[in-house]
């Protein structure tokens, strides 16, 4: 149960936001050692880990511990009640005031889609901001992504500056780009005169925003892992993507209502530098009604239209196999020339592309993308007055766009000051004499046929950045087509409970007692008490806690499943001490429990990653199909996610941002969303035998590996390394 000291620090009204609120050009830093010591250390030491037995005394402690609008579940509790425990020795081990550890909101929209599906929506909300912006994430890139970012600021300072009040928009961004100065100090403020270098828009591009830049990083294996946005204290974003251009489908979910506040905090807490200048907001708390809007009628989400979306991001996808095709002579690995031809393939197209034409024409469909256009107001207050289709290289269907008129989709400028606008924007919201043409433009037919929602147009939607794959999936199986849809538009529901279950970056080699970090404790919790079933999505699962407790749920009886991905990062997972790649792993795990004779690897259905478009798995390594999900639900009851992989780096290393979520409603529809977007569950089966696939599941089946169920030897230590500089600098992709 809750100690005493526990509970009299989260029914405290002490947070770092109250305090830094009134010592607003203070380090944050500063106010965290005034209100908790040193570090943010107590006195108390660590006292218990998970246990079975919870006294009915224990849950209600719990439950004082949180500010919930009703009981939660009392698996949400049995796990929130041995978070609570990690307070004892460090009342900031969850990254946030204890006091905003847990409390509640509502979750409109989800995506679960390519990057450019979640970035139209970060640039939607950028651009509406009124007060402040605060967003960070990982690996900040040149590229399409970090465009579409810095383009949504140079249109928000066009946004302030039709206001005429005078009140600029305050933005803090904070990335990890390894630096030799964080050996000194962690956060380094990034000058003005360094924003263009890494795509940001200079200082006179944007005189109605107050931009301020850190890069954090904790030497030498303390990566900022966090993906995260805040705006204006009402809204926040957690996602699985970083700011850079992948071949990933990503998760992002969106919150409102007070667990935004939780956010708040923790970006705070993230920040540790005094803030220059400070967040306008700091000191004007948000106040929550009782009624909290979802779909249509919710004014952030109103720019979706979901069937066109669709239509659009199944379109990308069917692109991008042309440009593989093109380039790659020898089609895919263990093609023969007949599936070639039948899966569309073309060896006179392949080879009329070389390479570095092939990388510009991958970078070229990133940037044709609708959803990689910022939602434009002119300085006059008016929204564009056109709403166009994309006529570019087959991104948009002329039958179904509206009928009004038609312009040609502007580029984004990596190098320059971009284009700023997008004429593709339904986006009714921040119109004013346009909005009866774009409630017009919304009502016009959208819907899916299956012409439109071929296998080789979701192909195209999945192919991002540097590649492209031809679908190998036909159109007339029932496993593709209508059922795609990036955007989740979650039924009303009442604020749920929801608890951080977050981490803080540790710089040292080693691995720290698990039970201190309120990630890795929920997670082993939600494992140990599930009763019925398991459910993982996660690139990467081979952190030394993880492995034996899913063991041992499945000796339980409970059904566990896991959908990874199939070769991701696998040269920096060889090193000694990373735990080995999902392939070893997976071996092992079956091979356990197979020779324990009892039947429980059953109970253990480990499934590689398959894209919506393919018929089997394709090794990450290859950078075409991967999935990038962090995503845990257990007994269709709680869901656990954000950044945090199943890997050694995100168990011991890195800052990881989570969130615990009480709603078996949300969970359904996360769930049939997650499997609606890709193929795993139809064609990404392993052998309960050995884990390896096999084409159909026969034992004679053609086997598609990456490294292999083997353990790497030397050499293939010695190329792990490249991969472990890479993810500590957080340009894997991580």
């Amino acid at each position: 149960m809750p100690s005493d000291h526990v509970l009299q620090l989260c029914a405290s009204s002490e947070t770092v936001t109250a305090a830094l609120a009134k010592q607003p050009n203070q380090p944050v830093s500063k106010i965290v050692k005034e209100l908790f010591g040193k570090g943010g250390a107590a006195v108390k030491e660590h006292t218990t880990a998970t246990k079975d037995d919870h006294h009915a005394d224990d849950l209600q402690k719990a439950e004082r511990c949180g500010k919930f609008p009703s009981k939660p579940s009392e698996l949400f509790l049995k796990i929130y009640n041995d978070v609570l425990t990690t307070l004892d020795s460090d009342p900031l081990a969850g990254l946030v005031s204890p006091s905003l550890l847990a409390s509640s909101g509502v979750i409109p929209l989800s995506i679960v889609s390519v990057i450019p599906d979640i970035m139209r929506h970060y640039a939607d909300l950028i651009v509406r901001a009124e007060h402040e912006v605060f967003l960070a994430t990982n690996y900040w890139e040149p590229s399409h992504s970090a465009a579409i970012v810095a383009d949504s600021i140079r249109e928000l300072s066009k946004r302030v500056g039709t206001r005429g009040d005078g009140r600029r928009v305050v933005v803090k961004l904070m990335y990890d780009r390894g630096n030799l100065k964080q050996v000194v100090k962690n956060h380094v403020v990034v000058p003005p005169a360094g924003w263009s270098k890494v795509g940001l828009p200079e200082e006179h591009e944007i005189p109605g925003v107050q931009l301020e830049v850190v890069n954090y990083h904790r030497p030498a294996l303390g990566t900022f892992h966090a993906k995260y946005m805040v705006v204006d204290r009402k809204v926040a974003c957690l996602n699985s993507n970083n700011i850079q251009d992948r071949p990933n489908v990503e998760m992002m979910v969106h919150l409102e209502g007070p667990i935004v506040e939780s956010f708040y905090d923790m970006a705070l807490l993230s920040w540790s530098n005094a803030l220059n200048p400070p967040l306008p907001l700091l000191s004007k708390p948000p106040t929550y009604g009782d009624s909290f809007h979802f779909k249509d009628e919710n004014n952030y989400l109103k720019y979706i239209d979901a069937e066109e979306a669709s239509k659009h991001t199944r379109g990308f996808l069917r692109d991008q196999h042309a440009v593989n095709e093109a380039q790659e002579p020898g089609g895919q690995a263990g093609q023969t020339d007949a599936e070639q031809q039948t899966q569309g393939g073309n060896p006179e197209r392949r080879e009329s592309m070389d390479s570095s034409a092939a990388d510009q024409r991958r970078s070229q469909l990133i940037a044709d993308h609708p959803n990689m256009m910022v939602p434009h107001q002119s300085q006059s207050g008016e929204s564009n007055n056109t709403v166009a289709q994309s006529q570019q290289n087959g991104t948009a269907d002329s039958g179904n766009a509206p009928s009004q008129q038609q312009t040609t989709s502007p580029q984004l400028d990596l190098n320059g000051s971009a284009a700023g606008s997008n004429p593709l924007a339904l986006d009714d919201h921040t119109r004013t004499a346009d909005a009866d043409l774009a409630d017009a433009a919304k009502t016009e037919d959208h819907r899916i046929t299956e012409g439109d929602n071929g296998a080789a147009e979701i192909a195209r939607r999945l192919n991002i950045g540097k590649n492209d794959l031809a679908a190998t999936v036909e159109d007339g199986d029932g496993s593709v087509l209508s059922d795609f849809r990036p955007h989740i538009l979650h039924e009303p529901h009442a604020p749920c409970p929801i608890a951080m279950v977050n981490r803080n970056p540790t710089g040292t080699p080693g691995h720290e007692d698990v039970m201190k970090v309120p990630q890795n404790v929920a997670w082993l919790s939600a494992l140990k008490y599930a009763q019925k079933s398991v459910f993982v999505q996660t690139p990467t699962f081979n952190a030394s806690p993880v492995v034996p407790a899913t063991l041992d749920a499945c000796r339980r009886g409970v059904e566990v499943t896991l959908y990874l991905d199939l070769g991701f990062n696998d040269q920096g997972e060889m090193i000694p001490f990373q735990g080995g790649t999902n392939e070893e792993v997976v071996n092992k795990m079956y091979k356990m429990l197979n020779e324990e004779g009892k039947g429980h690897q059953k109970n253990l259905k480990v499934f590689w990653y398959t894209s919506k478009d393919q018929k089997r798995p394709i090794s990450a390594a290859a950078k075409k199909r991967n999935c990038h999900v962090k995503f845990m639900c257990v007994d269709d009851q709680i869901a656990i996610l954000g950044n945090g992989n199943q890997d050694t780096q995100s168990w011991f290393h890195s800052q990881e941002i989570n969130v615990l979520v009480d709603s078996p409603a949300l969970v359904a529809e996360w769930l049939h969303g997650i499997n609606a977007n890709q193929n795993t569950l139809q064609y990404g089966r392993v052998s309960d035998t050995d884990g390896v696939w096999r084409e159909g599941g026969r034992p004679d089946g053609e086997v598609v590996q990456a490294s292999g169920v083997a353990t790497a030897g030397m050499l293939g230590r010695l190329k792990g390394l490249t991969g472990a500089v890479a993810r500590v600098r957080g340009t894997g992709g991580f």
